[in-house]
């Protein structure tokens, strides 16, 4: 492909029809954008190949739909595999873009063409609102924390991809952050916290056991970086802590206390014992009574 695309979209989906095509319709809301510098990739895991009729209203050259019969998150990684852009850019089903956030995220591609930086959008929930560089691995992880197992602010080089993805081993929650460990090599990091995406809420989400998967799986993952020496032990407590107080103590509030989601609340205190202290335990229920002013804090950045 002599004129590849900058960027690609690379959405995995299953269901949320139209959560979905609202996607759609924010990545070409910027006319001004030619359709030749991105492209946007559906791969569909649902059996009855729902979305098709939603990518059949749709009549942009560079809209590609792939159905598929890969299972649950590996989906995430296997939609990577259809991207032929420089920067392939995963990007959840519920996750629009602002107006002129897809004329930035190209410009941002262009200047790192030839360097190719390890690139994380964390969409200002970092809250400083800007693009900040790390000249090591350690240092980029221990300022990305937890927010290197967002699938929506992973992005990777096709050339970085195309290089790993034959040997890696995934993980099946976290395929996004197999990926990403993969680049610890990189001589250069960035983070973008820039409010460049609006989520859309998805109502009742659930179906497996979240606190396991983060209190076990993705500490597991983290922690195989530390022992291997690329992060320090410093940085992997931060991740720990900053996991167990900023992101377990809120879903614990929503899916236990409020209950406004579907996951699993089955052996959860057993969970975070694994890597975690009893009286962490009970500081992360104690936090998670204050979470709703925390909301309140960072959507009104007071």
């Amino acid at each position: 492909m002599l004129n590849k695309p900058y960027i690609s979209f690379c959405i995995p989906t299953f269901n949320r029809l139209e959560i979905l095509q609202k996607t759609i319709e924010s990545i070409y809301a910027d006319k001004e954008v030619d359709l030749d510098d991105f492209e946007v990739i559906i791969s569909d895991n649902e059996p009855n190949q729902s979305a098709r009729e939603i990518i059949e209203k749709f009549s942009y050259k560079n809209l590609y739909y792939y159905p598929t019969n890969t299972t649950g998150f590996l989906n995430s990684f296997n939609v990577l595999k259809f991207g032929n852009g420089h920067f392939l850019k995963l990007h959840n089903n519920y996750t629009m873009l602002k107006r002129n956030s897809l004329k930035e995220m190209i410009e941002e591609v262009k200047r790192n063409l030839d360097s190719k930086p390890v690139i994380f959008y964390t969409d200002g929930l970092k809250q400083y609102n800007a693009v900040r560089q790390y000249d090591s691995y350690d240092k980029f992880m221990r300022a990305l924390s937890y927010f290197s197992s967002w699938s929506t602010g992973f992005g990777i080089w096709k050339d970085d991809f195309d290089k790993v993805q034959g040997s890696l081993k995934i993980n099946e929650y976290f395929p996004q952050t197999s990926l990403l460990v993969t680049q610890a090599d990189k001589v250069n990091f960035i983070i973008n916290d820039l409010n460049v995406f609006d989520n859309q809420h998805i109502p009742k989400k659930g179906g497996y056991n979240i606190f396991k998967v983060f209190a076990v799986d993705f500490v597991s993952l983290i922690k195989g970086e530390c022992d291997a020496g690329k992060i320090s032990h410093e940085t992997f407590d931060k991740i720990k802590k900053d996991l167990l107080l900023n992101y377990i103590a809120v879903r614990y509030f929503k899916t236990v206390i409020a209950r406004l989601d579907n996951f699993e609340k089955s052996d959860i205190k057993k969970s975070i014992g694994v890597y975690y202290s009893p009286s962490f335990y009970y500081l992360m229920i104690l936090t998670s009574l204050f979470s709703p002013l925390k909301h309140l804090k960072r959507k009104f950045n007071i």
